[in-house]
């Protein structure tokens, strides 16, 4: 590898491959952002769009080479214009994507829509992206851990940037803009673009449109619904629709609340509060807003703490909503919390008589965390004696499908792992009630305690009780949920989400409905165990044959891509779920894990060579570090530990890298070769464990396979030093 001269570089030449790193990020950012508002942002559709851009960009890089030699970096200016102008054409077809497929605004699509539209953005841009490394490797003369390093201080610099300076300030297309703008002046000040200056120019006219733009965009995008304010935040793309007197508030496509709907309000609060008499001190989490807090405080002499995490949610409703529908809030007997409510739960003092979920469903890891063993231990500790728990989740009120009985039943097992006392309410949405003391649903014991109180509903009422909560309703649902679970939902192994993304798929009667079904079926044995015996054997295969192949260096580097992409979920999964979802520390991991593979990537480049063992060091090293994790996903050592298992894996997956690259361009003249098969590994890591394996088997299942996936390597790497030059 031609390394010899990269310290006479100067900063100018360096400039594309850190701008390439930069780019690349913020634009993934940003598309993940709004391909989640436009395809229901959970864990399979992040795993869809993030696993089409980590295969496009390995196959970009392992493109032909031929003409990294002619690189310039005047050729590079106009490549990276036209990138710039095909993310801004991007996030245009991301925004019109529902009429491109003929369905109405909001409306629900499968995991196959989703996909297509995944694998042709990542194939519009992350493709070139992973080309343009090749072309940077030339530039530079063939040095491609020096790409590496620049790439990877690019892509730390644009997660900070984009995070904390521009996702709070802009909305996504405005952030977008202004990243496509400074990349175009960057490139004309410091790039010398020279004949493709034009293409620049156009990015540039292009980024003042996209900004100018936005509003309108959504408004034509949402007919024939009319939409009167949108909201970027750190949290999701906050929209408010207005039809007649009806305002719906959506975050991310789905519907936060509609007002009025008095029957979602009633049955999310009374259900629970009826079960007592003297309730003093509510916790309302979510669903304050669109009137919670009003049927809570028409109990007499209560109390409500509202938590909600989106401070936007609150403002767009007192904008939206008429000064009555929104008086509970500035009641003196409500109180309103700006935090994570799980975070909120752990660190109060408060004791309540009754806490009351009013959230979306168990849709994603992150809301799931609200229906775990964990959370419901932790309510029950708040609760004060006979307190109860309630929450509400989507049901059906006469046929219950099996998709939709496996789900109720996970739920319901959860609950009674916990709770001595719980009882479903059957209807279009299923309440949940838990509590150590008795618990009634009997319409006649409700409705005494509705008129001894005083209390007017117009669903939740004498009147509408007897059909509500109809026997034969009542005993058909809980014969369905009243069986053994087939699992407990907990925060390290979050199979409601997977249940619930069955459910979401069921809707649609296409192949993902069957290809989840089926994942949950096959034994785990199959699945987690049989392709590490295949890999295995594999390299067995490989260490016994005499013939010397560049397996010994691509092998190491596909399964550091692998393990450093499902490290990073599961260290998400488990910070969010031992510390709250502190949204503002979520970028900070990720630049930890870039700054880890700078770091790794300069200790490598200060070698003059690597040597013979310096591949099975690094990948004992892995070993280790994965068992370390799987000890401290419980949380002990504070916050920082996580930190610490990002930068630590970051640093080593650098070294690594810099050191299989170094002694795989002696065999082969491709440069795109290793970094490919890194992005191929990731691939294969972030779809397998973000879809599959994470929800039904859990994170310390996964770090435990990935331990016993590292320590084969390291047997190979042993086998086969002896043997390298």
């Amino acid at each position: 590898m031609r390394h010899a001269h990269s310290r006479g570089l100067d900063l100018k030449s360096r400039l594309p491959a850190l701008l390439l790193g930069f780019l690349a990020a913020a634009f993934e950012i940003y598309l993940l952002r709004e391909f989640s508002a436009e395809f229901y942002g959970n864990e399979l559709t992040f795993g869809l769009f993030l696993g089409s851009w980590l295969l496009w960009g390995g196959l970009g890089s392992l493109a032909r080479p031929g003409a990294a030699k002619g690189a310039s970096s005047g050729r590079l200016s106009g490549l990276y214009g036209l990138a710039i102008v095909l993310f801004f054409l991007s996030l245009v077809a991301l925004r019109f994507s529902h009429s491109l497929m003929g369905i109405m605004p909001a409306e629900l699509t499968g995991l196959i829509p989703a996909l297509g539209f995944a694998l042709f953005l990542s194939f519009l841009l992350s493709f070139p992206l992973g080309h343009y490394f090749v072309l940077n490797a030339g530039l530079l003369g063939g040095d491609v851990s020096l790409v590496y390093l620049l790439e990877s201080a690019g892509a730390a610099v644009a997660g900070l940037v984009v995070h904390f300076l521009l996702i709070p300030r802009f909305s996504n297309w405005e952030g977008g803009a202004l990243i496509g703008a400074g990349a175009a002046v960057l490139i004309l000040a410091g790039m010398k673009p020279g004949r493709s200056r034009w293409l620049v120019a156009t990015a540039l006219v292009c980024a003042a449109c996209l900004a100018a733009f936005d509003l309108p965009s959504q408004k034509a995008a949402w007919k024939p619904l009319r939409l009167v304010e949108a909201e970027d935040t750190p949290y999701g793309k906050l929209q408010v629709i207005k039809t007649e007197e009806q305002v719906t508030l959506f975050d991310n496509g789905l519907t936060v609340f509609s007002h009025p709907d008095a029957g979602a309000a009633e049955e999310s609060v009374h259900f629970a509060l009826l079960q007592r008499d003297g309730i003093r001190n509510v916790l309302l989490v979510g669903g304050g807003a669109s009137g919670g807090a009003a049927e809570v405080l028409k109990y007499p002499n209560t109390r409500v703490d509202y938590v909600e995490l989106d401070p936007a949610i609150i403002r767009l409703s007192e904008k939206h909503l008429a000064a009555a529908d929104f008086a509970a809030l500035r009641s003196p007997h409500a109180r309103i919390f700006y935090q994570d409510g799980r975070s909120f739960l752990e660190r109060t003092s408060e004791r309540y008589d009754a806490i009351i979920l009013n959230l979306p469903e168990p849709a994603t890891a992150q809301v799931n965390r609200y229906y775990t063993r964990e959370f419901f231990l932790e309510a029950r500790k708040k609760l004060n004696p006979g307190g109860v728990l309630s929450f509400t989740v989507p049901s059906a009120e006469n046929y219950i499908s099996d998709a939709l009985a496996q789900f109720l039943s996970c739920l319901a097992g959860t609950l009674r792992g916990v709770f001595p006392e719980v009882v479903a309410v059957p209807g279009g949405d299923c309440v949940f009630l838990a509590s150590e003391s008795p618990l009634s649903i009997d319409p006649d014991r409700l409705a005494a305690a509705i008129v001894r109180l005083g209390i007017k509903n117009r669903f939740v009422s004498p009147e509408m009780l007897p059909a509500r909560l109809n026997p034969l309703r009542v005993d058909y649902l809980a014969g369905k949920i009243s069986g053994p679970p087939t699992r407990i939902n907990r925060d390290l192994v979050p199979v409601s989400y997977y249940f619930h993304s069955i459910l979401w798929a069921a809707q649609f009667r296409g192949l993902e409905s069957k290809l989840l079904q089926a994942a949950g079926r096959i034994p785990s044995g199959w699945l987690l165990d049989a392709p590490l015996a295949v890999f295995a054997l594999g390299l067995a295969f490989l260490a016994l044959r005499r013939k010397r192949s560049t397996a010994r260096f691509l092998v190491p580097v596909a399964v550091m891509g692998l393990t450093s992409i499902v490290v990073e979920l599961v260290v998400f999964i488990a910070f969010q779920a031992n510390f709250g979802c502190v949204y503002g520390k979520i970028p900070l991991l990720l630049a930890f894990f870039m700054a880890g593979l700078v770091l790794g990537s300069l200790l490598a480049r200060r070698r003059k060579q690597s040597g013979r063992f310096d591949l099975p060091v690094v990948q004992g090293a892995l070993v280790l570090a994965l068992l370390i994790t799987l000890g401290g996903l419980s949380g002990t050592g504070g916050e920082y530990v996580s930190f610490a298992l990002l930068l630590a894996f970051g640093a080593l997956g650098g070294y690594l890298f810099v050191c299989a690259n170094r002694l795989l361009l002696r065999e082969t003249p491709h440069p795109g070769l290793g970094y490919g098969i890194d992005l191929l590994g990731s691939f294969v890591g972030v779809t397998l464990a973000s879809a599959v394996i994470i929800p039904l088997w859990g994170l310390p299942a996964v770090l435990l396979r990935l331990a016993i996936l590292n320590a084969i390597c390291f047997a190979y790497l042993l086998a086969t030093s002896s043997s390298r030059s």
